[in-house]
């Protein structure tokens, strides 16, 4: 089977995503209604009763405070209700490099943050639209929704503009219905072209704004008429209008791209259907709207390009992104991307030879000192974060007291024993804290939020760090799965709907939305839920983002299941690749700033901002810690020797002696 961006699947036996089930979510999770209902969703998808996303890029646009930014990457969007100059409908915005703004002084090496200013360059508006005006999304899926903007007045004609919002997409296209074109812009439009005549009936229209930005804006029909106004608007003259508007930004480096976009105007990409196979091969195959002789023009990120096999046709179009270094152009209807196996299990196969007499007595010291506190206790918090943590850790000490010593060692069999008893209160759903099933977005979530607020237990309740806190009890439970056969057949259903609400992989299983955390696109997972965001999505610990993959690959290995083992593997290259780009800084990383780099991790990476900093501490060992834990076997598989060194010399080794020890035993 494969995804597909219609929600749907096809044959394919070579595919990973298969759905790992279609059965509800065990009956131990109570089921609850969210206080968070979405906004400005068709009815359609509310009426079929499908899983909602929650952690994707067009989220914000469903949330309070819809007019926040979304990102397709390169371009921004955002509903337009009157925020600047009145101005109505949906806007299109593009920060070169240099609109980049560093803090909070600019002067210091390293900066702390950088930020890309969102600036309307120009807006998708009609004469009738007013500030009452309404937003919808549709065909929301992995790489793609639609915004559909409509007067308040209503549709009795079907009249409409609609966006077609797509990752890597390098034409902005909006279908015009029945209305009167008006484009706005922030800046003055110093000079607007006549329109040029084009084949198949189409106009193009060359238009120079404020700042010495070019745009180029392609209409379907010759009967389209646009006049520039002195209040930075461009309006149609004519009647209302029916068909294609697609704009694209001409970079200021490189005007000779102006005849790639003229050679590749008049279709539009619609999201695409991902296939990922046992080989280790996954494609994006788009899907196309528009002239379909044609093929698409599309942006690829940095570690797109690392690993096509083979590569598109490629343009000498770019244009930067906001967080993700230089977006550059292919030609193609397929991406296809080759990653290797990954061998990296539950322990290196050596690992015991290889320790010396004196070695394993330190183990046998220290696991005595873990197996004499009350596991119960420990582990039965009322955070699901916390409580995960030291499972996991309870489970590798049974790990490696059983690799290490024999089945014979009785400490082997004690530290088992009570993990098991601590588990099977998880497993019955008896811990303190509380998990339930969610069915307004679908999901399972604990139920602390409901109670005690939004913030409770870093935001899990409303989806975020679903990554980070379920791959840990993942983890403890593929452990002792792995130790105990028959205990993870019985507690299965539990195990797996925790995979399932992170990485669903297909639109078959109705409970839950697919890969809710991983974006195929950008290559890593997001953590941020259901909260609005100026600055979009973020992610904060890419090695918990690991974790919660390696967890799913161990228990893939432990229940003898080989597509999600396989499919966690390629999940994990994917995240090798985006982390090393993006997340941890190498001398001479090409994909942020050099006023930035310095700081070799990145701390908080948003979709529009970074900011070297954590959600619950300034302190340095903070920052590059939380980039660390858990050190696991699979750390060294992002975490290159080459940057271990770069980061100890330049930014650890002046502060490891001052940090708590809590955290200089991971530094």
């Amino acid at each position: 089977m494969y995804f597909s961006d219609n929600n749907t699947c096809q044959d394919d036996d070579d595919n990973l995503l298969d759905p790992i089930s279609t059965d509800p979510p065990p009956f131990l999770f109570e089921r609850r209604e969210h206080i968070v209902k979405p906004k400005n969703m068709d009815t359609s998808h509310r009426n079929e009763g499908r899983p909602i996303q929650t952690n994707k890029f067009y989220t914000n646009m469903m949330l309070d405070g819809e007019q926040n930014p979304i990102w397709t990457i390169p371009y921004g969007l955002r509903w337009e209700r009157g925020q600047i100059r009145g101005f109505m409908g949906l806007s299109v915005s593009h920060a070169d490099n240099g609109n980049k703004v560093f803090g909070p002084d600019p002067n210091i090496r390293p900066i702390k943050f950088y930020i890309n200013s969102y600036v309307s360059s120009l807006i998708f508006s009609a004469a009738e639209l007013d500030k009452d005006h309404k937003m919808t999304l549709t065909e929301m899926s992995e790489f793609h929704t639609n915004i559909n903007i409509f007067p308040s007045s209503g549709s009795v004609d079907g009249s409409h503009i609609t966006v077609f919002a797509s990752r890597g997409m390098s034409f902005i296209t909006a279908e015009y219905k029945n209305l009167t074109p008006i484009f706005n812009s922030e800046f003055d439009f110093k000079q607007v072209n006549p329109p040029q005549k084009l084949s198949n009936g189409w106009i193009k229209y060359k238009i120079l704004l404020e700042g010495d930005m070019t745009w180029l804006l392609y209409a379907s029909g010759a009967s389209l008429r646009l006049k520039a106004r002195p209040t930075h608007r461009l309006e149609s003259t004519g009647e209302k209008y029916s068909g294609i508007i697609q704009v694209a930004k001409v970079p200021k480096d490189n005007p000779h791209v102006e005849k790639l976009y003229d050679e590749n105007f008049g279709t539009w990409p619609m999201g695409a259907d991902l296939i990922v196979k046992s080989d280790g091969t996954y494609i994006f195959k788009w899907k196309s709207g528009g002239n379909s002789s044609k093929s698409l023009l599309l942006f690829s990120l940095p570690h797109h390009r690392e690993s096509f096999s083979p590569a598109p046709r490629s343009t000498d179009l770019q244009l930067s992104t906001t967080t993700k270094g230089l977006a550059k152009a292919y030609l193609g209807n397929s991406w296809i991307f080759r990653e290797s196996e990954l061998d990296v299990e539950f322990l290196p196969k050596d690992f015991a030879t290889r320790l010396t007499l004196e070695k394993r007595n330190v183990i046998l010291e220290q696991a005595k000192k873990d197996l004499a506190v009350d596991f119960v206790e420990e582990t039965t918090t009322d955070s699901v974060y916390f409580s995960g943590k030291r499972l996991a850790k309870m489970g590798w000490v049974c790990l490696l007291l059983n690799k290490v010593f024999g089945e014979k060692q009785e400490l082997r069999k004690e530290c088992i024993e009570k993990l098991k008893r601590v588990m099977d209160i998880y497993a019955r759903n008896l811990q303190q804290a509380k998990l339930v099933y969610e069915t307004t977005w679908k999901g399972i979530v604990a139920i602390s939020g409901f109670t005690i607020g939004p913030g409770a237990d870093f935001g899990n309740s409303w989806y975020n760090d679903h990554h980070y806190h379920y791959g840990y009890l993942i983890l403890a439970a593929s452990i002792l799965s792995h130790l105990d056969e028959s205990w993870g057949i019985t507690n299965d259903p539990w195990i797996m709907a925790l995979v399932r609400d992170v990485a669903n992989p297909s639109a078959i299983d109705p409970h839950f939305p697919v890969f809710r955390a991983f974006d195929w696109y950008v290559g890593h997972s997001w953590s941020k839920g259901i909260f609005p965001s100026a600055d979009g999505k973020d992610e904060e610990s890419t090695s918990e983002d690991v974790n919660f993959y390696y967890s799913m690959k161990l228990y893939g290995l432990s229940s003898k299941r080989k597509k999600i083992t396989k499919l966690a593997n390629i999940m994990l290259a994917i995240l090798r690749r985006s982390i090393r780009n993006y997340f941890l800084m190498e001398d001479g990383n090409q994909n942020h700033p050099p006023q930035f780099s310095g700081n070799k991790v990145t701390g908080i990476l948003f979709e529009n901002k970074v900011d070297y900093a954590t959600y619950f501490s300034p302190k340095v060992e903070c920052i590059h810690g939380i980039q660390m834990l858990p050190a696991t076997p699979i750390t060294p598989y992002t975490r290159s020797r080459n940057f271990i060194t770069q980061e100890w010399k330049q930014k650890l080794v002046a502060i490891v002696n001052s940090a708590s020890d809590s955290w200089k035993s991971i530094l």
